[in-house]
């Protein structure tokens, strides 16, 4: 047993990823100082005295948050977004209907650029250029 623990077995680390140092770090040192603490900036968080590990280790857990998270609000929209209603997939377009719009944007696609080389007419100051697999026309 470790002495900082005073009698209490050591506490274990979750299941923090081995590779990342950070995390780690911050976990260990969370531990440390408290097992139980407050969250950062909440009411008991602010009623603790300035020196209390407690307030330090739950300011460690919040940075690591950030670190992890992004800040609230992102995180916030992140699951509005993610848990709002959608459309049924039973109503969306088959798989077929989405083929034959894909072909008819093609085929728009096909006659607009048809009619746009009808269009164009050389320059006669254009240098001549050959047409790869029609020799006899330049």
């Amino acid at each position: 047993m470790s002495t900082r623990t005073f009698g209490r077995p050591a506490p274990q680390l979750s299941g923090t990823d081995p590779t990342d140092t950070v995390a780690l770090w911050a976990e260990a040192r969370t531990l440390y100082l408290a097992e139980d603490f407050p969250p950062y900036g909440s009411p008991s968080w602010l009623a603790l005295h300035p020196d209390d590990p407690k307030r330090f280790a739950s300011v460690i857990s919040a940075a690591e948050k950030w670190r992890k998270y992004g800040d609230e609000e992102g995180l916030i929209r992140w699951f509005r977004e993610a848990s709002r209603v959608r459309e049924p997939l039973a109503s969306r377009r088959t798989r077929t209907e989405l083929d034959e719009a894909w072909r008819s944007v093609r085929e728009r696609a096909a006659d607009m650029w048809a009619r746009e080389r009808a269009r164009i007419t050389p320059n006669p100051r254009w240098p001549k250029v050959a047409v790869p697999g029609q020799e006899n026309r330049t």
